[in-house]
């Protein structure tokens, strides 16, 4: 069996979907918070998260960047989407969607304070036109919990992460910005939260929320 090690910053943003994954499959896995940026040159890429799995025979294997790191540990776990391309296709839409998302708040985070005003407005641009879209693909899939068939994919964990993110205190998020995924504004979200959030896979990482 492999273990992990998952290095990040401190806060709940491009890993989390990292950490349910992890805590589901039961494997052992370390959360190593390197100092910044003193360790920044030691990353593959410069940049967190990374990843690195060490297998039985000790061979270590090294991965880079949110987005290649989920979905190598969502294959591995047999939660990707399986039903053709054009659903594969789909899947790294939305998924690229949310960290689009992410980025803002981290963006606002480092932001000077005369340039956040403006990264407001263009999240509650990008924010409005998100909830529409995922909206119409969820009605499109019978507004039954699931971004695709009736099973928990890796799209439902990665919407239930975000999701969580925001409405956790945090310092580190847009002001209000729940409000536009609210059970009023997004229902359909709303029921891929509450559905995951209900499931045996999000269980150990939601009792590390208690």
């Amino acid at each position: 069996m492999s273990t992990y090690v998952l290095r990040y910053f401190p806060i709940k943003a491009r890993a989390e979907v990292a950490r349910i994954l992890l805590l589901a499959s039961g494997d052992k896995f370390t959360n190593v918070i390197p100092d910044w940026p003193e360790e920044k040159d030691n990353q593959p890429l410069g940049q967190l998260p990374v990843l690195i799995e060490t297998l039985e025979d000790g061979t270590e294997f090294e991965l880079s960047d949110s987005i290649a790191i989920e979905k190598y540990l969502a294959r591995k776990s047999g939660l990707l989407v399986k039903t053709g391309p054009m659903d594969t296709a789909r899947e790294d839409q939305l998924s690229s969607q949310i960290k689009d998302v992410i980025d803002m708040h981290i963006a606002h985070m480092y932001a000077p304070e005369d340039s956040r005003e403006f990264i407001e407005s263009q999240y509650r641009s990008k924010a409005e036109a998100f909830v529409k879209y995922h909206e119409k693909i969820l009605a499109e899939n019978g507004s039954n919990g699931h971004y695709f068939g009736s099973k928990t994919t890796y799209m439902d964990i990665a919407l239930f992460a975000f999701i969580t993110g925001i409405r956790q205190p945090n310092e580190n998020v847009i002001e209000g910005c729940a409000d536009y995924f609210s059970k009023r504004n997004a229902p359909g979200i709303n029921k891929v939260y509450e559905t995951v959030q209900a499931s045996s896979i999000a269980a150990p990482y939601v009792a590390t929320l208690k």
